[in-house]
């Protein structure tokens, strides 16, 4: 009872405020004036309008401007070029890219680079992208320089150095060497346009830069006529013609005695006529090997693999891009496929006569197959041997397959147990065809798994 008497006492002394009646008094009931200024609310808050701390937006204002001027580098002689620096120095590229910013295929840049010195002063020109008339129709010019004007060194005539430099000084944009692309020459080659006629993917001669250069200078009636003649004697004609061409223009390098020598020899190994066409369609850089190299190739792959005479044809007409291909890629594979991945001699070749095209493959597609295969689906080497290509597919599509089979607990690779899945299965050439005919289930689940992957 006594200590409710004493709580009510005290509560009693007690005095409740407010913030309105806090920002209008002046002293507290022990006569102490009271300062507003350290009050934490007297800074910000809108209803105490005599508070001495409430800043206004000019007084903000000029204490930032204060701070800022405080905050500045005193004057020194390492800042004095600085501050009293009134016009910048001009870099003559900044400048010349100003000029020809609304227009970025002016040719001022180019001219700069191949101008003869560079103190030399150049007039500004003038041809843009919509006035594209042929501005050198009577100069001189070689053609592989429209591409590629930096190869008039190679030229010693004084008339063609003239028109070289004139060319150059009046190049429009489609000509530019940067922007490497015979396209942009199709109008000015009566070669390249045959060509285009005919079908051929010009495309494909942009790159290497070499391959370009030697198209341009072909003459199409007095380089490629003959060629395309006994090309079609061979059989390789129309839409097969064009992709020979494709790959390999370097046909119009090689004599045609030579040619004519080759196709002798592949007669005298027992090849036909249609054997001939076929090996040179699949592999259209073999024509342009020697009859001496193509026999070294030949006698190490029967050596290396233990290859008969009918064998040996039977490879080249499977795989003739073998031939093509540097020995030293080949015989690594083979080396490593058995030191590494543990495949017998007898075993590899088996594997070359079942399917030699595996070793056009590289090596790691190779060897990530296997380490899938052989340590997660438990296969043996006798598998491998019995459907070589499975080793050369996409390792992300064959894993996605192997762990769907898992999940549908159909991962049954024995061929003596029921639901045998075979490794031909495996490399079904669409994922739908896999469901429809290994899993026996919907497509739908089959994307849905391969979500929580």
């Amino acid at each position: 009872m006594l200590q409710r008497v004493l709580k009510i006492q005290t509560l009693r002394q007690c005095r409740c405020f407010s913030f309105s009646n806090v920002s209008y008094r002046s002293k507290n009931e022990f006569g102490v004036e009271v300062n507003n200024e350290q009050r934490p609310f007297a800074h910000f808050h809108p209803r105490t309008s005599k508070s001495k701390n409430f800043m206004t937006k000019r007084n903000r204002q000029e204490t930032f401007d204060q701070d800022r001027e405080a905050s500045k580098p005193k004057f020194n002689r390492y800042n004095a070029t600085q501050q009293f620096k009134t016009k910048p120095i001009e870099d003559p590229d900044e400048t010349l890219f100003n000029e020809e910013k609304d227009d970025l295929t002016m040719l001022g840049t180019d001219q700069k680079a191949y101008a003869p010195s560079s103190t030399s002063k150049t007039d500004k020109p003038t041809t843009t992208a919509v006035s594209l008339q042929k501005k050198s129709t009577s100069l001189n010019v070689p053609l592989e320089v429209l591409i590629r004007p930096d190869l008039r060194d190679l030229y010693n005539e004084e008339e063609i150095q003239q028109s070289l430099e004139t060319h150059v000084n009046e190049m429009f944009p489609s000509l530019r060497p940067f922007t490497f692309d015979l396209a942009y020459l199709i109008n000015e080659s009566a070669t390249l346009k045959r060509f285009i006629e005919m079908g051929v993917d010009v495309y494909r001669w942009n790159q290497p830069k070499d391959k370009a250069k030697y198209i341009l200078t072909l003459d199409f009636e007095r380089d490629c006529v003959e060629h395309l003649v006994f090309l079609n004697e061979l059989g390789i004609k129309n839409k097969s013609l064009a992709e020979f061409l494709s790959y390999n223009p370097w046909i119009f390098k090689e004599n045609l005695d030579d040619l004519r020598v080759r196709i002798n020899y592949l007669t005298s190994k027992g090849f036909s006529s249609d054997d001939i066409n076929r090996i040179s369609t699949r592999a259209p850089y073999l024509l342009n090997l020697s009859t001496k190299t193509l026999e070294t190739k030949l006698n190490w792959f029967v050596k290396k693999f233990q290859l008969t005479g009918e064998l040996t044809k039977d490879f080249v007409i499977r795989a003739p891009k073998l031939l093509t291909l540097p020995l030293q890629g080949i015989s690594d594979t083979y080396l490593k496929m058995n030191k590494e991945l543990g495949f017998t001699h007898e075993n590899l070749h088996r594997i070359f006569q079942l399917y030699p095209k595996l070793f056009i493959y590289d090596y790691k597609v190779i060897e990530l197959n296997f380490d899938f295969l052989y340590n997660e689906m438990s296969l043996s080497h006798s598998r491998f041997i019995e459907y070589p290509p499975i080793l050369k597919q996409s390792f992300q599509q064959l894993r996605t397959r192997c762990l769907y089979l898992k999940f549908c607990q159909r991962q049954q690779f024995d061929p003596t147990k029921p639901n045998f899945v075979s490794l031909k299965d495996l490399c079904l050439k669409t994922n739908e065809l896999f469901c429809q005919h290994v899993t026996k289930t919907p497509f739908k689940h089959y994307l849905n798994f391969v979500k929580t992957l």
